[in-house]
């Protein structure tokens, strides 16, 4: 089974900065797509967290606007991170 069978929701194309923030660590990383129940962000170059570690992701939406969501490291690649939300999400507009 491919991963997109494998989804829960449909995934949209989706470009913003984000901090992906775990206890006093951060790291910034821009979103590629979004869905109600997880996210695909760039890898960070100094990425050091391992699968099921929890976070929090602040999506910097535009200048004055910053969406949040608890979520879950699920996998990670040489380029990309994908997480999963720990509670469903609206999509970001």
């Amino acid at each position: 089974m491919s991963p997109e069978e494998r989804r829960r929701a449909e995934r949209h194309e989706y470009d913003c900065l984000v901090l992906i923030a775990h206890g006093p660590d951060g790291f910034l990383g821009h979103i590629d797509n979004v869905s109600a129940t997880g996210c695909r962000t760039t890898r960070p170059h100094d990425w050091a967290l391992a699968n099921d570690a929890e976070v929090r992701l602040y999506l910097m939406i535009d200048e004055r606007h910053v969406f949040s969501a608890e979520a879950r490291v699920v996998w990670v690649s040489n380029e990309y991170l994908g997480f999963e939300y720990l509670e469903p999400q609206p999509l970001p507009t």
